[in-house]
């Protein structure tokens, strides 16, 4: 039996005093009597290292807003309020608590957890549409997700047989192509931005330790130390980065196809990856695509989820010729009609993309012929498993990485203005370990969807929407029908 998959997590201090939902006042009268410590479950209260005869100040980044210290202090020494500093972090997607809940994730490597409940709205936009369903959550693994009812999280990326052929002695006569197997349904994707060579180091590091891929625009840094686990992401053929790597992609764009071939012919074994902006007719590129022989496309949308409003890809002439050699037994395929990408007057969120992509594939009977990665707005452990339930094999994640470093968002890279956290002087061992800390906690959270779910494989889980349940849909079924029928009264 294979050794279990497991990602050992280890307390990384962070390097500067992380941020927190609310700010917590010790008054002068305060007798040190030590009941917040004694009530408080989340180590906000402690006595003095120096004096244990006095309290030392609140780590009020702990926090969770549950109130029992207020309440257990008996002369009402304490006071809490919201935080300034803190409701400045990120925007409207990347939001304060997403930001300091993947802070703490990568510090300790645990799942947060609320300790004053779920105060927001049940519904929201993107992922928040989307709930998932717990239904086997009454009777879970008799051990918990590391008993002995193993879950598994590995995933292939590749192209799969829709079947077997044997030829009259019996043996296989189907040709078998090449897959890669990763441990995690995650790889790391190229960097918005503080692209540094000590950041590099850190993600090659974690990398390497969880067994995944990390894309890399191989002009901006490689180290061949790392090879093993880096994704090269090309706008032109390099036969020394084709020959040596286990997966390569692509640039989306006219001669996409071509290159690909080329590389093929160059080695049959990497896997190649073309990577295709979210736009309009997004699902008729990946049907062509798929008919021409890729066998990996990466959708990505902004770094909020979005469908990018102008095209990131011009015309492209029809193909006359159809291309050869790249499928067994259909050949190849035209592609690219002309303008396939137009723009898009209304935005669309990266969770429908991956919905729309997987149905029409399905229905055309080529969905196991293509490995569908996403990236673009997944910030959180929930996305992951929803970008699964949607129709993805395999999330790609970017921002997350950089954030487990203690990044802000604040956008300073935006205008040239210096990093608040200096991340360009970071050691690279200890933020590979946050990397892996804040990994493991997603992983973690994914057994424990799995769990909830009955599954025990997260390869189960994928295109499985009968396991969600869409606010759009509950909307169109239930409400929209009471409000035709009020509308038809008057």
């Amino acid at each position: 039996m294979p050794k279990k998959y497991n990602i050992k997590v280890s307390t990384v201090p962070s390097r500067f005093p992380p941020l927190g939902k609310f700010e917590i006042e010790r008054g002068e009268n305060c007798i040190k009597c030590g009941k917040c410590a004694i009530s408080c479950l989340y180590g906000v209260h402690n006595r003095g290292e120096d004096d244990p005869r006095r309290m030392a100040e609140p780590a009020d980044y702990l926090c969770k807003g549950c109130f029992r210290c207020i309440q257990e202090c008996p002369r009402d020494a304490l006071s809490i309020s919201r935080s300034k500093e803190y409701l400045l972090l990120g925007d409207s997607y990347w939001t304060p608590e997403i930001i300091s809940k993947n802070w703490y994730q990568a510090e300790t490597g645990k799942i947060p957890v609320s300790g004053a409940g779920y105060p927001g709205p049940f519904s929201g936009e993107g992922f928040d549409s989307m709930w998932t369903d717990m239904s086997e959550i009454v009777r879970p693994t008799r051990d918990g997700i590391h008993g002995r009812e193993y879950i598994s999280t590995t995933v292939d990326i590749g192209r799969k047989l829709p079947a077997l052929t044997f030829d009259a002695n019996g043996a296989l006569a189907s040709p078998i192509p090449p897959t890669l197997s990763i441990p995690i349904p995650i790889i790391f994707n190229t960097l918005p931005f503080e692209r540094y060579e000590n950041i590099y180091e850190a993600l090659a590091r974690a990398v390497s330790y969880l067994g995944t891929f990390m894309m890399v625009n191989p002009d901006e840094w490689f180290n061949t130390t790392y090879r093993a686990h880096i994704v090269p992401v090309l706008t032109t053929v390099r036969e020394d980065l084709i020959r040596t790597s286990k997966m390569a992609e692509f640039e989306y764009g006219r001669d996409v196809l071509s290159q690909v071939k080329e590389a093929k012919e160059l080695n049959p074994r990497t896997i190649l990856s073309v990577k295709v902006p979210c736009g309009d007719q997004v699902a008729e590129i990946a049907e062509e695509l798929t008919v021409g022989g890729v066998e990996v496309i990466h959708l990505y949308a902004d770094i909020n989820g979005q469908t990018f409003r102008k095209s990131l890809i011009k015309s492209a002439s029809q193909q006359t010729k159809p291309l050869q050699g790249l499928r067994g037994q259909r050949g190849g395929a035209p592609l690219f009609r002309k303008s396939l990408i137009k723009n898009a007057s209304q935005r669309s969120f990266i969770k429908d993309i991956i919905l729309d992509v997987h149905r029409h594939l399905v229905n055309l009977g080529i969905r196991g012929e293509v490995t569908l990665i996403v990236s673009g707005g997944i910030a959180s452990a929930e996305h992951v498993a929803k970008s699964i339930i949607c129709g993805a094999d395999v999330t790609a994640i970017d921002l997350p990485l950089l954030i487990a470093l203690e990044c802000r968002y604040c956008k300073n890279h935006n205008n040239g203005s210096p990093c608040p956290i200096e991340l360009k002087g970071i050691d690279p061992q200890w933020g590979a370990q946050r990397i892996i800390n804040l990994i493991g906690a997603w992983r973690n959270q994914l057994l424990e969807v799995l769990g909830a779910m009955g599954l025990r494989e997260v390869r189960r889980l994928r295109g499985e929407v009968g396991r969600a349940i869409f606010f759009e849909d509950i909307q169109k079924e239930t409400f929209d029908k009471v409000f035709v029928r009020e509308g038809s009264i008057g």
